[in-house]
């Protein structure tokens, strides 16, 4: 299975932001703080998952 991350902005109002991970297997990951943050847990996943 091909395991796609895409990284998806919410907005908290305020100004503020957190962005979430969600994997095209139907894993998500979601309240970090920044998109690198978010794009390290999707890396993980993808590789916990055995993706290279």
């Amino acid at each position: 299975m091909n395991h796609t991350i895409r990284i998806e902005p919410e907005f908290r109002g305020h100004g503020r932001c957190t962005y979430s991970y969600r994997c095209s297997c139907g894993a998500y990951g979601y309240g970090s703080r920044s998109r690198g943050a978010a794009e390290a847990a999707g890396r993980e996943h993808q590789r916990k998952q055995g993706v290279r």
